[in-house]
């Protein structure tokens, strides 16, 4: 009797298995970094110092917006337009605002990203008209605008992690990174993807410092206490003119935004020598000028 051709039942080809794990190796180191990226972006944009004003269904950036924060008694406290990368910077102090946003086809607040605290695109966004300053600094929140001519869901979908997740994972991949290289051990590839990961993960860690406040803050040189009601006068050094004036907060708190030019901060307090500072050239718009000071008591 003629036997039957044999077949190699085995479920798997090791060997192919094996040539194809790099491939599959360096696209779960690929996933990790994707995934864990959004926290150390938006980290990015709050260190800068600014928000940005966002379309809610491509996450793309809305320029020449206006925007206009107003007191609950309706008078403008500022107003500021985004440049061409969405991006603006605007300084209050303590107390409850509303937000006015304008940009002709799209629609503030958003109806999409209502009662949110993430979008598929930015992190601490504000969704509603109303915020609330606790104290002198910037406001950086992400404002997204729907566009009127857009569907009522995003178009582009996206997983959004939160930042805990996001850094648990980091810890929790390069441990399981580590382990899948080591059980490879006829194959130097996964080694070397696995290094190039590490290195840019460490990158991040070393890159990751704290934030510089979005304000000045004024102390008593002898105490360290901060100074509240300290008279701030910002002026135009080059033709000596008064620009705004500012008291600082019960945590000696002040900060203004400028733009390009030479300025002069002018300090003020009963019982305080008088402190003047100089900024010869500031090369940017938007610029937040701060600086931490000591004042002296007059003797």
């Amino acid at each position: 009797m003629t036997q039957p051709a044999c077949y190699n039942t085995r479920m798997f080809d090791w060997d192919v298995v094996s040539s194809a794990y790099p491939v599959f190796y360096g696209l779960f180191l690929v996933i990790i970094w994707a995934l864990t990226r959004p926290v150390y972006a938006d980290f990015r944009r709050r260190r800068s110092g600014y928000g940005v004003v966002f379309n809610s269904n491509t996450g793309e950036p809305v320029a020449t917006a206006v925007i206009r924060l107003k007191t609950p008694q309706g008078l403008v406290a500022a107003t500021v337009v985004t440049d061409s990368q969405g991006r603006y910077r605007l300084v209050a102090p303590k107390g409850e605002y509303h937000f006015e946003v304008s940009k002709a086809g799209f629609a503030f607040p958003s109806a999409l990203m209502r009662d949110k605290k993430a979008s598929p695109f930015f992190d601490n966004i504000l969704a509603s008209s109303h915020v609330r300053v606790e104290d002198y600094g910037t406001i950086t929140k992400n404002i997204p605008l729907d566009p009127k001519w857009a569907a009522k869901k995003p178009i582009t979908s996206k997983i959004i992690l939160s930042k805990s997740t996001q850094h648990l994972l980091a810890f929790l991949g390069t441990g399981v990174a580590l382990y899948l290289a080591a059980i490879q051990q006829m194959s130097f590839l996964p080694w070397v993807l696995f290094a190039i990961y590490l290195i840019i993960m460490l990158g991040r860690l070393l890159t990751f410092k704290p934030p510089e406040p979005p304000f000045g803050t004024i102390t008593d040189a002898q105490t360290g206490e901060p100074l509240s009601q300290v008279v701030v006068r910002l002026l135009d050094k080059k033709f000596d003119k008064l620009i705004e004036t500012q008291n600082t907060s019960p945590r000696g708190r002040y900060a203004f935004i400028v733009n390009r030019g030479a300025y002069r901060l002018m300090l003020e307090k009963s019982g305080y020598r008088k402190v003047i500072i100089n900024f010869p050239s500031i090369k940017k718009d938007g610029f937040l000028l701060v600086r931490n000071v000591m004042m002296q008591k007059l003797s």
